[in-house]
């Protein structure tokens, strides 16, 4: 299934960058919509969820692990 980010979702993307620079953002397709992972230093630091329908969950940072 292919998804159409609509403009709000695409400019979260360079936002994201300028948050977390020199990190690396990746994008996980799946059936509802797309999963935006933000890595740095071999972990997982943000996740924000944009569905099909133009909704965008909040990104969310991971705390680290004790």
């Amino acid at each position: 299934m292919a998804i159409e980010l609509t403009t709000d979702q695409a400019r979260l993307i360079p936002r994201l960058r300028r948050r977390w620079p020199g990190a690396d953002v990746r994008a996980h397709q799946r059936p509802w919509g797309v999963i935006v992972e933000v890595r740095r230093d071999g972990r997982t630091v943000s996740l924000t969820a944009l569905d099909g329908h133009g909704r965008i969950e909040p990104a969310r940072s991971i705390p680290r692990a004790a």
